[in-house]
């Protein structure tokens, strides 16, 4: 298999962001309003209104598992798992170059993305049935491993287990989510298996794809947030008495409410290129990985 070029992916990602700004806003800013329509909705409608204004007064812990509470939280599941499936479609069209024109606002039901939403939920599937068969082996190790050896010895083993297991599961994710928004879009199926081969002899390059992605936009966004927000949270704590009272930490809490709209502008850019920018990887990645190679040039040559 092909090694993932990993100079010319990061550019290519970078490069899509920045060209492509106002279409990955486009596909992205009416599914994201339709997540939020349905968790205000939802809290509007199961949450008694005497929470919204802060008053707990009258609060029972078995009043957040009634039937209302758990029909919003399946409500705001359902649309938030198919605004993502949804969003990845649109993105990874632009990013695979299957749509040129700039698209201004994105919805669409079809069959990619109900592929997409049925590839993410199987992959999920995947790692769930190992993480509970790996916990059971972890727990089978700690408890023959008492039985068999020193305690210490036990203990040290069981997390030496564990972090093996950890890093498998890093291993095991990128190798079968990183490919897979492309393959479904781009081969027409759910291709857990194909996106798991293109992976192969890649997890490496995947890996630093995904940091150089991510660390740049979080290092970002946590700066504005910090440099904004800090002085106001620190403004007002040092109001708060030594022993506060319920009603001081609630008076708190109030006084951040205004930070709460610049917190949501920030986190939004932080999705929005964040999203870009994978999206513009994973196409770059897959475009050059799955090219048929030039006359003369040995298939699976090596770039970097």
């Amino acid at each position: 298999m092909k090694k993932i070029p990993l100079e010319g992916t990061l550019v290519g990602a970078y490069r899509f962001l920045f060209t492509n700004i106002v279409s990955i806003i486009g596909v992205m800013w009416f599914p994201m309003v339709l997540v939020a329509a349905v968790i205000v909705g939802g809290v509007y409608l199961a949450v008694p209104h005497a929470w919204l204004v802060g008053d707990f007064s009258h609060f029972r812990p078995e009043q957040t598992l009634t039937a209302p509470i758990w029909l919003a939280r399946l409500a705001i599941f359902v649309v938030s798992l198919l605004a993502g499936a949804m969003i990845a479609v649109g993105l990874m069209r632009h990013a695979l170059g299957l749509k040129q024109s700039t698209t201004l606002i994105y919805f669409s039901l079809g069959a990619p993305v109900w592929r997409m939403l049925g590839a993410l939920l199987l992959g999920t599937l995947i790692i769930i049935a190992l993480a509970i068969g790996c916990g059971v082996l972890i727990g089978l190790t700690a408890a023959f491993g008492a039985k068999l050896f020193v305690h210490g010895y036990a203990v040290a083993g069981a997390v030496v287990l564990g972090l093996i297991i950890v890093c498998a599961f890093f291993y095991v994710g990128f190798r079968l989510f990183f490919f897979l928004p492309a393959v479904v879009v781009a081969e027409e199926r759910i291709g857990l298996g194909r996106s798991w081969e293109l992976g192969r002899g890649n997890f490496w390059r995947m890996f630093f794809v995904y940091l150089l992605a991510v660390i740049p936009v979080g290092f970002v966004a946590g700066m504005v947030l910090e440099m904004s927000i800090l002085p106001v949270v620190i403004s007002q704590a040092i109001r708060l008495p030594h022993d506060p009272t319920a009603k001081d930490i609630l008076d708190f809490l109030r006084g951040l409410v205004p930070l709460l709209p610049l917190v949501a502008v920030v986190l939004i850019a932080q999705s929005i290129a964040l999203r870009g920018l994978l999206a513009g990887a994973i196409g770059t990645a897959y475009k050059a990985i799955t090219a048929e190679p030039a006359a003369g040039q040995p298939e699976g040559a090596a770039s970097v």
